[in-house]
């Protein structure tokens, strides 16, 4: 008996036999490829969900850069798209989302995935891997320079205090996944907390405070403490102050507010889900001065409503700072609060209020080595010892507003570790002063931080043998006055010698 022949099914035939134009899934296949780009219009991106990303997106691209046309249209082209095609965020929800639970990792690359729903914000893990450990040196700069900061702000009569957010892998790490290795030896945090006592400096310990408490301060989805963490942070900042007046204790109203998360919705554009956290309806009795409407914006003033404030406020801040405002603000009767770096610390800045707080978060730590605040340097007056030969100390000099910039980079061969600088500045018809310049590390890390928060340092500054001296000039200039001289001396707070000079 002869066997059936099998005749092969043609995937492009439907079941009587009658071919499909294979033109039809060309065409399906461009539509989809296509839709991205042609419902731009209707279903890019909102602001609201970009917002989410912590990150500036990329600009539409430009046909002519300065008047001729730009060879890097097509790639800026690319960029844009890439940053705005439609649907964009659901697609990139549903990405997260399948990989957060199947595979505990990230699609972007500022989040990771913990455990039991905990996320962390990945710039911080260089701390507790410890692959962004400090040298000596910078601990020593940043330690120097808010001792310099105090003497200043205390001379002035001023209460100051500085407060270090530890990071929230650093208190809670059981959370992180197991493929986030704990580094050895100690942190930024450890190795600086000594040497600000060592210095005299008036830091408040705020990884002991949440320490000892059982409760966890930090949100599960945000990169920050809750409003209870931060009640506990400002009772501790206050303590340190010398100033009394809780507001933890019973009677006050508790309520329940929920936010979503930076780090949920930088994940989760489209589909974060608010965070529930008790909120105490006693640290809201205050209100915004001029323009101000949110503990978001860069610089702000309050006052309280609560006719037992007392006293007035200058807080130096991060993001951390943002639920601390409502507590200080509800119970001083002016404050204000600033997120812009460098810190303006000159006089007409600070001279209204009676305390002093600088409040960073740990993983900025580096911060206070390379960007030392905008104020006049202080006075001193020192016996020289001669010079110090063979060195190869830098000296420039700049015109910053009303102050002569005098910095550089010190020769390490012949300087001592411990070493104060000063610089003598001698003006065109004026006798030579002396002042006590801040000691700044180049900055190496660039402006990635999500918070925008991470500053350069002058190109005139290399590793961590710089310094910097704003010397305060009688009159306003442009351009640095010729005949100006400048001397770097080292030394102790009373002898030095000389290792740099210029004249301009």
């Amino acid at each position: 008996m002869q066997a059936a022949s099998v005749v092969p099914t043609d995937p492009l035939c439907d079941v009587e036999g009658d071919a499909v134009p294979q033109w039809v899934f060309v065409v399906l296949l461009l539509a989809v490829l296509a839709a991205p780009l042609v419902l731009m219009p209707i279903l890019a991106p909102s602001d609201e969900d970009t917002s989410s990303e912590k990150r500036e997106l990329a600009p539409a691209p430009r046909l002519t850069v300065d008047g001729i046309p730009n060879p890097r249209v097509m790639v800026e082209a690319g960029d844009y798209y890439a940053d705005h095609f439609a649907l964009r965020s659901q697609l990139v929800d549903l990405d997260t989302s399948i990989k957060q639970s199947l595979l505990l990792t990230s699609s972007i690359k500022n989040v990771v995935v913990g455990y039991d729903g905990w996320l962390y914000y990945a710039g911080e893990l260089g701390d507790y891997q410890r692959t962004s450990v400090m040298s000596d040196r910078a601990l020593n700069n940043a330690a120097r320079n808010l001792a310099m900061v105090q003497e200043v702000l205390e001379g002035d009569g001023k209460r100051f205090v500085v407060a270090i957010a530890p990071n929230k892998s650093t208190l809670y790490p059981a959370h992180l996944p197991y493929y986030e290795i704990a580094g050895e030896g100690q942190g930024n945090y450890e190795r600086l907390m000594p040497l600000l006592r060592q210095y005299g400096v008036h830091v408040v310990d705020l990884r002991a405070t949440f320490g000892e408490l059982s409760e966890e301060m930090y949100l599960k989805r945000d990169s920050h403490w809750t409003d209870a963490g931060a009640l506990r942070a400002f009772e501790a900042i206050r303590a340190a102050l010398g100033r009394s007046g809780n507001l933890l204790g019973g009677g006050q109203e508790v309520t329940t507010v929920a936010r979503v998360g930076d780090l949920d919705g930088m994940l989760h554009p489209t589909s974060a889900a608010p965070e529930e956290q008790s909120h105490l309806d006693d640290v809201d009795q205050f209100s915004f001065v001029g323009k101000a409407t949110s503990v978001e914006d860069n610089y702000l003033v309050t006052n309280a409503t609560d006719e037992g404030a007392r006293g007035s406020l200058l807080m130096y801040r991060d993001s951390f700072g943002n639920a601390l405002l409502p507590p200080f603000a509800s119970v001083y009767r002016q404050a204000a609060f600033t997120k812009l770096v460098p810190y303006d610390l000159g006089e007409q800045m600070y001279s209204f209020a009676n305390d002093v707080v600088i409040e960073r978060t740990e993983r900025h730590l580096p911060f206070f080595a390379t960007t030392p605040p905008y104020m006049a340097a202080p006075g001193r007056t020192i016996e020289e010892e001669g010079d110090a030969t063979g060195g190869q100390t830098s000296v420039c000099l700049a015109i910053n507003g009303p102050y002569l910039v005098v910095e550089g980079t010190l020769d390490e061969t012949v300087t001592p570790d411990d070493a104060h600088v000063f610089v003598e500045v001698s003006l065109p018809g004026d006798e030579p002063h002396v002042y006590e310049a801040f000691v700044v590390s180049e900055a190496t890390r660039g402006a990635g931080d999500f918070e925008g928060q991470e500053v350069q340092s002058s190109r005139n500054i290399v590793g961590d043998w710089g310094y910097r001296a704003y010397v305060p000039m009688s009159d306003q200039a442009d351009v640095v006055p010729e005949g100006c001289r400048a001397r770097v001396l080292v030394g102790d707070t009373s002898h030095a010698v000389e290792v740099g000079s210029v004249t301009q």
